[in-house]
C-alpha cells in the first residue's frame, strides 16, 4: 500500500478505503500472533494435564510398516516374476 500498488480484496470490492484494509491487515496479524502463542503454549499445557505426546509405541510401529512394505514388495514380485521368466526363456 505503501507503494501505490493496486491492491484489490474481492470481499471488500475495489473501492475500499485504505485505511479498512490497514485494519484487517492489524488484526490479521494480532490474530497471527495469538494463534503462535496458543500453538507454542499448548504442548506444555497437555502434559500438565498429564497427555502424553507422540507415539510411545513408534519402534513398534516402524516394524509393522517394513513388514507391510516387504509384503507388498513381494506380492509385487511374485505377480511379475512369471513375465520374468517368460521373456528370458524368449531371449
Amino acid at each position: 500500500m505503501a507503494h501505490r500498488v493496486p491492491f484489490l480484496v474481492a470481499e471488500l470490492g475495489p473501492e475500499v478505503d485504505p485505511f479498512i484494509l490497514h485494519l484487517f491487515a492489524a488484526l490479521a496479524e494480532k490474530e497471527r500472533a495469538m494463534i503462535s502463542a496458543r500453538t507454542k503454549t499448548a504442548p506444555s499445557a497437555a502434559r500438565k494435564r498429564g497427555i502424553a505426546l507422540g507415539d510411545p509405541k513408534i519402534a513398534q510401529a516402524q516394524k509393522r510398516a517394513v513388514r507391510s512394505i516387504k509384503s507388498i514388495a513381494d506380492q509385487h514380485a511374485s505377480n511379475v516374476l512369471p513375465i520374468i521368466r517368460e521373456i528370458q526363456r524368449a531371449g
